[in-house]
């Protein structure tokens, strides 16, 4: 039985409390005579209190069982919380430290390309060529959107740094016998190295140093193009996320060298796992299989530790916190159980004492709650007027009005150490289902979204509707980022699950940006807007994700608006050229054809690759003007060709959406007089997900003028069989990522010879993409593939150098 107090159990016979109490029969009331009770009804007055005190007993027994089951079970969920947080925190960190590492290896490989374009085959040419003033703008310009990199550099063969990010003239000192040099130099196989902790020979800072062999054509080194990610910047960061009093986050070598750590480990950095402690191979282990316990690396104290490999280098991300902090809170929990059942069994023998003493006030507790129920009507109707004019009509949920005022309060409150944060979502193809559906089912999707993220956020949480397809959250009392990470990443996953509407079935998906007050914005509407965007961020990302605010975001966005003003003045001023690959055929080796691929010469910031500049175009329909300009100038340069060699020109999906694009085919075939058989155009898959008939449509039109289409990097995204039954394509372009492994695994070997059986049946070619070594040469020949191009042939040139890429004789 559950009691509580001033309620009477409704389990209990009325008619054993009446006569426990000496309650007037049924039929007497006022001016009746008083009658005589039954003696047969006496001896039941104290079985009634014999049942009360029983029933007393059982619940206070009940109470204690029931706290001891709910203790174990909050201590075991205290644990799992605290395993799941640390391991993802761990992978977050790993891939933030992996992104990291990758954006350093793309800039290595701008200025790889920088350095091959030069034509530098000598120390000399090298210390004259990258010595200069423009050069030393490059670097810093390529380092500007990475604050994590403390230093750039370029070394020559002799270990003489030549040029660097810190200073200009660049004083000539020697890192010969630095390991990050030594390494490249000695060991020709290496392609770059990453190199434990050292200390700056200039500034004397802790650097983690990752480098890059520069060879001449002929292979011969050349120097290395290193990069310093600065260790305090580093620590800094890991310094903002908050574990607790004893937590820990640490960066290791594979060979058990720590690399940095949080706090900090001045003493321990660049020094191998101490004797006597958690192994190195036991991290390794636990990296396998995301957490476990053992005692510290560093101070031996018993911990939970996350483990977390990268997987392209041989680093690990460790996160650790102590037992004795993780169960601190459920300590208290314990005591706050204990007392509360010990309040309980209090308040249940004081239900059992006052239970009869209630039932002998009923009829005025009846009355009491008749004005009650008269009062809590009024109550309603001023409280549902209210409602009205702070709500949204359609989902009750709060609106501009009432988020501001409540917005208002929590940063209030923010200022004085309880944080909140706003999370801004916005439902992805909301769109669609208004124009494919009406907006009558429009509607009903807003009703069950708010319903599945009502069913998400705590009851002091403020959910509002600013309108059509934008919501916004105020999370109070928030503890830890991670928690508004949670909760974000469960709005993500139940508003991507499907929606049936009356039949309907409809997925949309939602993006989510987030900003911490007070850290994020001293003001709700700083906060509005920092949370705007990063949802911005967010759905940048490809849709369906969520992401925090960062205050890189408001110099992220002024870059992009620079490149942005920038792509379309460069469109009129002419900064854009064509370098062409060639395309070779594999039973002769003979050159059948170039790739155009786009370069920008930028004023200031030097050779723009197209993985910078081609998104933004697509987004903002530049890429439009901007490839029909590319199909232009590949046309005339291929028209003056002496042999009878292909040009391949890549079709962006924004331009293939195009109805610009037939005409533009057409205009540039005329105007270059290029045989319309030697252009041939690449569409990604990405094309054949949008609208199926009208694309399949642009695809007949185009086959129609006699040029070739070829569908590119298959395999990588949505392949689908369908593609190439529907639409007879000349060629498919088998990705890179398949090409790479083909040595390596069997996997790679057996998909590549599936796609050349299958487009041989079909009567299609097949090129192979991304081939670097004879190996791969080789066994794509003996796979059947039909054509092959990639650095082992030659690197995209300009036009004015085609001339030096020779056909066998």
């Amino acid at each position: 039985m559950n009691a509580s107090p001033g309620i009477v159990p409704a389990s209990l016979p009325v008619s054993l409390l009446r006569d426990a109490e000496g309650l007037a029969a049924p039929g007497s009331g006022p001016g009746a005579a008083a009658a005589p009770r039954p003696a047969a009804s006496r001896p039941r007055r104290p079985r009634s209190l014999r049942w009360l005190v029983l029933s007393g007993v059982l619940v206070a027994l009940a109470t204690a069982l029931s706290a001891a089951v709910l203790l174990a079970h909050l201590h075991r969920r205290t644990m799992q919380d605290a395993e799941r947080e640390l391991g993802n925190l761990a992978l977050v960190l790993a891939n933030y430290t992996e992104n990291t590492f990758r954006s350093v290896e793309l800039l290595q490989d701008g200025l790889v390309e920088l350095v091959e374009a030069m034509g530098i085959r000598s120390t000399e040419q090298f210390n004259e060529m990258l010595s200069t003033r423009a050069v030393n703008r490059d670097l810093h310009a390529r380092v500007l959107a990475l604050p994590q990199i403390e230093a750039l550099f370029l070394t020559n063969a002799e270990g003489q740094t030549i040029a660097s990010t810190r200073a200009w003239p660049q004083p000539v000192f020697s890192i010969a016998s630095r390991p990050h040099f030594a390494m490249l130099r000695d060991n020709p196989e290496l392609r770059s190295y990453l190199a434990p902790p050292a200390r700056n020979v200039q500034t004397g800072t802790w650097n983690i140093y990752l480098t890059r062999r520069l060879t001449t054509p002929e292979g011969r080194f050349l120097g290395i193009v290193g990069v310093g990610v600065g260790l305090t910047q580093f620590e800094e960061f890991l310094s903002r996320i908050v574990l607790g009093q004893n937590g820990t986050i640490s960066l290791w070598r594979r060979d058990g060298y720590l690399m940095a750590r949080w706090p900090r480990a001045p003493a321990s950095i660049g020094i191998p796992t101490p004797a006597g402690q958690l192994t190195f191979p036991q991290l390794l282990g636990i990296a396998e299989s995301n957490t476990a316990r053992g005692t510290g690396v560093l101070d031996g104290v018993e911990r939970l530790i996350a483990a977390r490999a990268l997987e392209g280098y041989p680093v690990v991300v460790t996160v650790t916190r102590t037992l004795a902090d993780i169960l601190r809170l459920w300590y208290r929990q314990a005591g706050y159980t204990i007392g509360g059942a010990l309040l309980l069994v209090a308040v249940i023998l004081g239900v059992v004492l006052l239970g009869i003493r209630q039932w002998r006030s009923r009829e005025m507790l009846d009355q009491a709650r008749t004005e009650l129920r008269i009062l809590e009507e009024q109550r309603r109707s001023e409280a549902q007027i209210t409602h009205l004019a702070h709500h949204d009509s359609l989902t009750g949920l709060a609106n501009r009005i009432l988020l501001r005022t409540r917005l208002d309060e929590a940063v209030l409150r923010a200022q004085h150490g309880d944080a909140c944060a706003v999370l801004c979502l916005d439902l992805d193809h909301f769109k669609d289902v208004n124009d494919t559906l009406g907006h009558p089912v429009g509607d009903r999707l807003l009703q069950v979204v708010t319903a599945r993220i009502l069913a998400e956020v705590r009851d002091q949480d403020t959910v509002a509707r600013l309108g059509g397809d934008e919501f916004a959250i105020v999370q109070t009392g928030v503890r830890h980022p991670r928690g508004v990470a949670l909760l974000a990443q469960r709005l993500v996953e139940t508003l991507g699950a499907p929606f049936d509407l009356d039949g309907h079935y409809v997925i949309v998906g939602a993006s989510i940006g987030i900003a911490v007050a007070p850290e994020d914005g001293p003001d709700p509407d700083q906060l509005l807007r920092n949370a705007d965007m990063a949802l911005y961020r967010a759905k940048a990302a490809g849709r369906g994700a969520f992401r925090f605010f960062e205050p890189e975001m408001n110099s992220h966005a002024q870059l992009r608006r620079s490149l942005q003003l920038d792509l379309r003045r460069a469109i009129e001023a002419g900064e854009f050229e064509l370098f062409y690959q060639p395309q070779v055929r594999l039973r002769d080796r003979r050159i059948t054809g170039f790739e155009s691929l786009l370069r920008w010469h930028h004023p200031e910031r030097g050779l723009v690759m197209p993985e910078r500049f081609v998104p933004l175009a697509e987004e903002t329909g530049l890429i439009v003007p901007l490839g029909e300009w590319a199909l232009r100038h590949a046309c005339a340069v291929a028209a003056g060709w002496p042999g009878r060699e292909k040009v391949a020109v890549n079709l962006s999906p924004v331009q293939f959406a195009s109805a610009r694009l037939v005409p533009a085919v057409e205009a540039a075939l005329r105007d270059s007089g290029l045989e319309p058989a030697r252009l041939e155009l690449e569409i990604t898959e990405t094309v054949m997900l949008r609208d199926t008939d009208a694309t399949l449509a642009t695809l007949h039109r185009l086959k129609r003028l006699g040029v070739s289409i070829a569908l590119d990097d298959f395999g990588t995204g949505y392949s689908s069989l369908g593609y190439l039954q529907r639409f007879p394509f000349d060629k498919v372009k088998i990705d890179k990522s398949f090409v790479k492994n083909l040595a390596e695994t069997r996997t790679s070997g057996a998909i590549v010879r599936a796609i050349v059986s299958l487009c041989a049946a079909l009567e299609m070619s097949t090129t192979a993409e991304g081939v670097e070594t004879e190996a791969q040469f080789l066994a794509l020949a003996a796979l059947g593939c039909t054509e092959a191009q990639g650095y082992l042939f030659s690197r995209p040139r300009p036009a004015a150098e085609l001339a030096l890429i020779s056909q066998p004789s």
